[in-house]
């Protein structure tokens, strides 16, 4: 008894349908790769000389944003890309590099704050990563560029110490109300505390505010600088 070796032959539809299952993972992978990282932003600045607010376009191998950095007020939120998914970078004019290059990490793609400082020709940037469950409302964010550890005292509460160059997050007393508390606010000189300021500062829950203190220039006398964000 013989057998005929008869060719197996399978359905052109069904064909179809394997090859095109088998070159799915190959296209997913290759959508991934052209896919470009990002990041959302808000920007503000400092600047005691009042100057016209910079523009800057963000982003780099991908669609640019083109930002206004206010200096009252927060703007945004932006969103741009990523050089290399790792970095932001922010240009001015038809330089051919740009002016700021931010590294960027993935923890910091959403939720990202950019204060820049300006003095004379020279502009510094901080990342402040602020998402709602770590500066949230009736919170302060505090940035202390003054040359002496900082110590803010609210209410009947703990101090808040910032060293110089430093920040921190003075929290809202507890509770939905509207609130005004009396805060006093040292500075360490030659190794003593000195009484800087005595304020009555509001906490309002539907607002978080960020703080930059400073040396007035004019009076010697501490100064805060200070922008306002609704949640």
């Amino acid at each position: 008894m013989s057998f005929t070796n008869i060719p197996f032959q399978i359905p052109a539809r069904i064909l179809s349908a394997v090859l095109l299952l088998t070159g799915l993972p190959l296209f997913a992978q290759d959508s991934a790769a052209k896919k470009v990282a990002t990041v959302e932003f808000r920007v503000t600045r400092f600047d005691l000389d009042d100057r016209e607010s910079p523009v800057y376009r963000a982003g780099s191998g991908g669609k640019q944003v083109e930002i206004e950095v206010p200096l009252t007020f927060i703007a945004g939120p932006f969103e741009a890309p990523l050089r290399d998914g790792t970095t932001l970078d922010l240009w001015q004019g038809s330089v051919e590099k740009p002016e700021i290059s931010l590294e960027i990490k993935p923890a910091e793609r959403e939720h990202l704050l950019l204060v820049f400082f300006q003095q004379d020709k020279t502009v510094r940037v901080m990342k402040v990563h602020s998402p709602p469950d770590r500066i949230k409302g009736g919170d302060r964010f505090i940035i202390n560029t003054t040359p002496n550890e900082m110590a803010i005292k609210l209410g009947n509460g703990e101090p808040l110490m910032i060293a110089t160059g430093k920040s921190g997050i003075l929290a809202a007393p507890p509770g939905d109300a509207i609130v005004s508390l009396p805060v006093l606010v040292s500075l360490k000189q030659e190794d003593k505390w000195t009484l800087a300021s005595t304020e009555q500062w509001p906490f309002d829950p539907r607002f978080r505010k960020y703080l930059i203190a400073y040396m007035s220039p004019r009076t010697r006398q501490l100064v805060f600088h200070s922008v306002t964000e609704s949640l």
